[in-house]
């Protein structure tokens, strides 16, 4: 464990390790040796990596004396699910800001189970020409506020819980990565961890993981854009890893030029599904028996099978795709 992560309070809201399994057949499709990292089993509401890092956010705010947790998210956020999952199981309430509109949003995927937690939901269409983000914040900020005015205490946890406390969740869980690696690997001199890249807090933090640790093999990080501009991204992605780096007592630095993202597989935007990530949710589910979701991991999947299939991974001893989730996504496209 990092000094950082040593030093900030933490809740237990997942089962770790999770598990680090041997894909035969679609090892054969991709044309090297893959295993999945099942953080999609980390055993919090319909599982998924927001776990790991809710585990300092909310180690952070049962420190303040919080009673109340609120995020954002899009209208089927998994961060959004997780976050009212966690304060249900500490005894505290949920309270999610999500962008788009309540007229256009079935109950189903990760809205439905927000429901069933009984969060408190705002739903919010930022004005044309205003910044997204800047707006959101207000709205949270407002409902903060009005919370400490019923006597209340409010902790807000930014989108995809990406910023140092999430990052942080991700070293670790690179950490365990690679020990289990360890064991699994013997003489291998390289491998690649595949992972979806939104807010890219997970990418970032399992990039500060492979810098800061020190295993008998190379470990590459691979980010898959699943929306956004790549350049964005990656400025991003750079300062969250420096944060990260420097608050763990590390001289270490990471520039541009050192970020993976793979851009090729978004489709149109964010949650938009793509001919690719449907046809990667079906290889997987029947070589694998592993259900994968069309915003995140089936395109992250599509990413991988294209780079194995064009000889782009054959430099690998091994190839580890990082499965974050979005289960219940997958109902809500079907």
């Amino acid at each position: 464990m990092t000094t950082e992560a040593k030093n900030k309070p933490r809740v237990a809201l997942g089962e770790w390790p999770t598990p680090l399994q041997e894909a035969k057949q679609l090892s054969a499709l991709l044309g090297g040796r893959l295993l999945v990292k099942r953080e999609d089993l980390s055993g919090l509401g319909a599982g998924g990596n927001k776990a790991r890092k809710l585990e300092f956010h909310l180690g952070q705010a049962l420190a303040e004396g919080a009673t109340h947790l609120i995020t954002t998210g899009a209208v089927q956020s998994n961060h959004a699910h997780l976050t009212a999952a966690a304060a249900r199981k500490l005894g505290l309430q949920a309270h999610l800001v999500l962008t788009g509109s309540s007229d256009a949003s079935p109950r189903s995927g990760n809205l439905l189970l927000d429901h069933i937690l009984e969060a408190e939901i705002t739903f919010v269409e930022p004005p044309e020409g205003q910044s997204a983000q800047a707006y959101v914040t207000e709205q949270m900020r407002e409902i903060a506020r009005r919370i400490a005015e019923a006597g209340g205490k409010a902790f807000i946890i930014p989108e995809g819980g990406t910023d140092l406390l999430g990052t942080l969740g991700y070293i670790e869980a690179l950490r365990e990565l690679g020990g289990q690696l360890e064991l699994r690997l013997g003489s291998a001199s390289r491998v690649l961890v595949a992972v979806a890249a939104g807010t890219c807090g997970t990418f970032a933090g399992l990039l500060a993981g492979a810098k800061l640790s020190a295993f008998p093999f190379v470990i590459d990080v691979l980010g898959v854009s699943i929306s956004g501009k790549t350049e964005l991204k990656i400025k991003r992605t750079v300062r969250l890893v420096n944060e990260a780096l420097q608050a763990s007592g590390s001289l270490l630095e990471v520039s541009d030029d050192q970020v993976w993202i793979e851009d090729r597989f978004i489709g149109e935007g964010y949650a938009s599904k793509t001919e690719a990530g449907a046809e990667a949710i079906r290889l997987t589910a029947q070589n694998e028996g592993i259900f994968l979701d069309p915003v995140y991991t089936g395109k992250a999947m599509a990413a991988l099978l294209h780079l194995g299939r064009t000889g782009e991974l054959d430099d690998y001893d091994a190839v580890v795709f990082l499965h974050t989730g979005g289960l219940p996504l997958l109902f809500h496209y079907a």
